[in-house]
């Protein structure tokens, strides 16, 4: 069921990307290439798709008609995330030269093409929630967006992230503050916007929201469970990158065991959240998918 739906909606959303990022014939041409570099480079499309699922949810509807209205919306979660990863990847930063099993974005260009790819990446991305039609709506939404991304949200985390490096003690707390800005703010500011497009009461928006939130954290324990163990086939880049950047993470902290334990009760608690929600497969898969990456 999963694997159809994503099919089906990642071709719908690739083809409004293509067409949201036709810059073929305009200048500066190594920005544009850039841009479409690292957005057509093999990206799961998992923002966008659990915005899509959450709104057919919402409106008891599996129908791939509901969502073309905001294919904008889903366009401006996976720039949004893509930006994020040419500047994580940064030598200045997270210094990985892979992303996907290819050369990352300042490899393949340089890094201030990549620095400047990101910053296009993330301005056309609230540009895209301006061309919802509901122009009020279009308004809430751009300003889900900006708490994701901002320092309350995906900047913040990253920010910590640097500064805790090189620390020979790291509270857990510290790292659930960071993997919940850096991973978790997307993932639900894209259940956030599906419950503003569907107008559904606010109580609905928080528990989806904690759904989202503890996938996202699973999602980032398991990455780094991956990174320790030396998974390059799942990473879609080379292990022990932690470790060579001096970060704590997970398993550093409570061990393989705990974290393994830790992001399987995460999972347990995101669908129990969801489980007695109406035509709510797509979402309940979404955390088997997720379980699935755990070794």
């Amino acid at each position: 069921m999963l694997r159809n739906y994503f099919d089906t909606r990642t071709k719908l959303l690739d083809e409004a990307l293509k067409n949201y990022l036709n810059y073929d014939k305009e200048q500066p041409a190594q920005l544009y290439q850039a841009m479409k570099y690292s957005m057509f480079s093999g990206g799961k499309r998992l923002r966008p798709i659990l915005f899509f699922a959450t709104y057919e949810m919402l409106m008891q509807k599996d129908d791939i008609e509901l969502i073309k209205p905001f294919l904008s919306v889903g366009c401006a979660l996976e720039m949004v995330h893509s930006a994020s990863l040419i500047h994580d990847d940064l030598p200045s930063l997270d210094n990985s030269n892979e992303r996907r099993g290819l050369p990352s974005c300042h490899k393949k260009f340089n890094p201030a093409i990549a620095i400047l790819a990101g910053d296009a990446l993330l301005t056309k991305a609230f540009e895209m929630m301006t061309l919802v039609e509901d122009k009020e709506l279009a308004v809430h939404l751009v300003s889900i967006l900006c708490n994701a991304v901002s320092t309350r949200g995906m900047l913040g985390g990253q920010t910590v992230d640097v500064l805790s490096a090189d620390k020979q003690v790291l509270q857990i707390n510290v790292l659930k503050y960071v993997h919940s800005k850096k991973t978790g703010a997307l993932l639900e500011a894209a259940v956030k916007c599906a419950c503003a497009c569907a107008f559904v009461d606010p109580s609905v928006t928080n528990t989806l929201s904690t759904y989202a939130m503890n996938l996202g954290l699973a999602y980032q324990i398991i990455d780094d469970i991956l990174d320790d163990v030396g998974d390059f086939e799942t990473l879609g880049k080379e292990p022990f990158e932690d470790v060579k950047n001096h970060k704590k993470t997970y398993p550093t902290i409570l061990g393989l065991d705990k974290a393994r334990k830790l992001a399987d009760k995460l999972l347990e608690d995101s669908y129990k959240l969801v489980k007695n929600m109406k035509n709510n497969g797509v979402l309940v898969e979404f955390v088997t998918m997720i379980k699935d990456r755990l070794p």
